[in-house]
C-alpha cells in the first residue's frame, strides 16, 4: 500500500499554490477591465459565467506553464521562490533543483493586450542558466481549457435560449389580456396582418371582383375574424410552445454539460 506521505507533490502544482495570490488578482483585473470595455461599448453589463471565469484563470495558467516547460522537468524540485508584482506585471524567481544541482529561474511577467480584440494576457521573458527541455507541463491544463470552452459555448447557448423564452413570455404578456378592440387596434399596425383591416370596397377593382358589395363586406369581416385567429395563433399559442422548446432544450444541454468531465 502506498504512504500518502511518500507521494510527491507535482512542482507545477506547488509553483500553482505559491502564486494563487497574483493570479486570483490578474483574473480580477481582467474582468473588470472586460466589463468596463463592454459596458462602454455596448452600454450593457457583461456577466461571466462560472465557467468564463475558470477559462481565463486556465488561459493564464497555461501561458505560465509553457514559460516552465521550456526549462523545468515535471521530476524537479522546487527550494525557494518568489513573486513580486508592480505596475508592469509579476516578476518571479525560485531555486530549482534538480539532479543535485540547484539552478536559479527568474522569469518577468509582463502585461500585454487588454484592448481592442485581445484580452490582457501575461508575456513571460525568462532568464535561467538552467539546460532547456521539452516537457508537457502545460498540457494538463490545455485539456481542461478544451472541455471549459466546451461547456462555455454550451452556456452561450442556454443563454440564448433563455432569451428567445423571454422575448415569447414578453409577447405572451402583452396581447392575452387584450380584449377584442385592443387586438383590432393592435392588429392594424401589424405588417403581416394590417392588410385586413385596410380593405375598402370603392378602392376595389370592379372589372376584377366579381362579387356584390354584400360578398366583399362578408369577406372582409372573416377575413379580420382569421386574422385575429391568427395573430393570437402566432403571437401566443406558437409563442408557449416555442417557450416549452426552449426549456427542453435548456434541459438538454444541461444533461451535455454534466457528462463533460473537468
Amino acid at each position: 500500500m502506498i504512504n500518502p506521505d511518500n507521494i510527491k507533490t507535482p512542482i507545477k502544482e506547488i509553483i500553482l499554490k505559491k502564486l494563487e495570490v497574483p493570479m486570483n488578482g490578474i483574473v480580477t483585473r481582467i474582468i473588470t477591465e472586460e466589463t468596463k470595455q463592454y459596458l462602454e461599448k455596448t452600454g450593457n453589463e457583461l456577466v461571466f459565467t462560472t465557467w468564463a471565469e475558470e477559462m481565463i484563470r486556465l488561459s493564464l495558467v497555461i501561458d505560465l506553464m509553457k514559460s516552465l516547460q521550456n526549462y523545468v522537468k515535471p521530476t524537479d524540485t522546487l527550494e525557494t521562490l518568489n513573486w513580486n508584482e508592480g505596475s508592469k506585471g509579476i516578476e518571479i524567481s525560485a531555486n530549482i533543483l534538480r539532479e543535485g544541482v540547484s539552478y536559479n529561474f527568474f522569469t518577468e511577467a509582463i502585461y500585454a493586450g487588454g484592448y481592442h480584440i485581445q484580452r490582457l494576457h501575461l508575456r513571460y521573458l525568462t532568464k535561467t542558466k538552467m539546460p532547456r527541455i521539452t516537457s508537457d507541463l502545460a498540457k494538463e491544463y490545455q485539456e481542461k481549457y478544451k472541455s471549459l470552452n466546451k461547456i462555455d459555448r454550451l452556456e452561450q447557448e442556454i443563454e440564448t435560449c433563455k432569451i428567445r423564452i423571454k422575448k415569447s413570455q414578453d409577447k405572451i404578456n402583452l396581447y392575452s389580456p387584450m380584449n377584442r378592440k385592443e387586438l383590432i387596434e393592435e392588429i392594424k399596425k401589424n405588417p403581416t396582418f394590417g392588410w385586413r383591416f385596410n380593405r375598402n370596397w370603392e378602392n376595389i377593382d370592379k372589372d376584377w371582383y366579381k362579387g356584390t358589395k354584400e360578398d366583399f363586406d362578408k369577406e372582409s369581416e372573416e377575413l379580420i375574424e382569421d386574422g385575429i385567429v391568427q395573430f393570437k395563433k402566432w403571437n401566443i399559442e406558437l409563442q408557449t410552445k416555442y417557450i416549452t422548446s426552449d426549456k427542453n432544450t435548456i434541459m438538454g444541454i444541461q444533461t451535455k454539460i454534466s457528462k463533460i468531465i473537468i
